[in-house]
């Protein structure tokens, strides 16, 4: 995801299975439902709609190894 600032990512995650098991079978973006993947997308694509000269394009889905390296990657960056 990119927004006027830059690249702005952004992390879609469920509950643990101690807290709700609806979700246990949700490893992966690519296990949810595509209706919801375009939801999640559009809300992102529309949330700065009322901000002046704020925009944000969604450029796709990684998958959960992706993500767990942005983590990484964002408490590397905190401790600088």
């Amino acid at each position: 995801m990119t927004d006027e600032a830059g690249e702005d990512a952004k992390l879609v995650a469920v509950p643990h299975t101690k807290l709700s098991k609806e979700y246990d079978h949700i490893k992966d973006v690519n296990d949810l439902p595509e209706l919801l993947k375009a939801q999640i997308a559009h809300f992102f694509e529309h949330y700065k709609d009322l901000e002046k000269g704020k925009w944000v394009k969604v450029e796709g889905w990684d998958n959960a190894e992706a993500a767990k390296a942005e983590i990484i990657a964002s408490f590397e960056r905190a401790k600088k």
